[in-house]
Formats: structure tokens, C-alpha cells, sequence
């Protein structure tokens, strides 16, 4: 039964799954930017020092300038609002169906229990 439940919920989810919307250019050249220099900083050790010191500093400074920026006028100031950001909002909801769905599912799963127990008694023993 707990084979069927899985199955099941796996495929609510999905069918709730909204589709991926797709990114802008400088979007993903900031992400990919971010990626890569988290992996210079991980792989360091594989590079000699004088390779790590060129790539850093070449990073730091396209990072100074805001090249790597997807909204380069936006530089400096505070992130937006996520509850008035459509993108965020979206967000949300998915996470909000995912979690409906399983809430949903296990309130079934309990169901089934209680119905399966239902016919049983609990006693107490008590030592004297």
C-alpha cells in the first residue's frame, strides 16, 4: 500500500509542477559566473599558486567592475521585495502545491490506519 501511496504522490507532483521558465542571457552569465568562482575557490589546490593567484585577481576585478551583473544598475542597492516580485511569488506556489500534495497523502495514509485499527482495543497494564 505504502508502494501505491508513493507512486502516487510522486505523480501529483508532478502534474502539479509548473514548467521552467526560461532564464534570461545575463541571468545565467551571472549564476554561471557565481559557479565558477566557487570552483576556483574548491579546486585551488589542483592549480599551481601562481595560476590561482592570476585567475583570482582577473575574477576579483570583472567582479569590481560589475561585469558579471545581470542588472548592472542595480548595483548597490537593496534586493527586491519577494512578496511583490511575480518570479518569487511563483516560487512559492510551487513550493505551497508540493507540500498541499503531501499533506494530502498522508491525511489519506491516516485515514487508511484509523480505518484498519479501528476495531481494536488498547489496554493499559499496570503493575501493582
Amino acid at each position: 500500500m505504502k508502494i501505491l501511496t508513493g507512486i502516487l504522490r510522486h505523480y501529483v507532483t508532478v502534474l502539479l509542477q509548473s514548467a521552467p521558465k526560461k532564464q534570461p542571457t545575463p541571468k545565467i552569465r551571472e549564476h554561471r559566473s557565481l559557479i565558477r568562482g566557487a570552483h576556483l575557490r574548491t579546486n585551488a589546490h589542483a592549480i599551481s599558486p601562481t595560476a590561482f593567484r592570476l585567475r583570482k585577481e582577473r575574477f576579483a576585478a570583472d567582479a569590481e567592475k560589475g561585469a558579471f551583473l545581470a542588472e548592472p544598475e542595480n548595483r548597490g542597492q537593496p534586493p527586491p521585495n519577494m512578496l511583490t516580485d511575480p518570479a518569487m511569488m511563483e516560487g512559492m506556489m510551487g513550493m505551497m502545491k508540493g507540500n498541499v500534495a503531501m499533506m494530502v497523502s498522508q491525511t489519506l495514509i491516516m485515514g487508511w490506519i484509523n480505518a484498519f485499527f479501528s476495531g481494536f482495543v488498547i489496554s493499559k497494564f499496570s503493575s501493582a
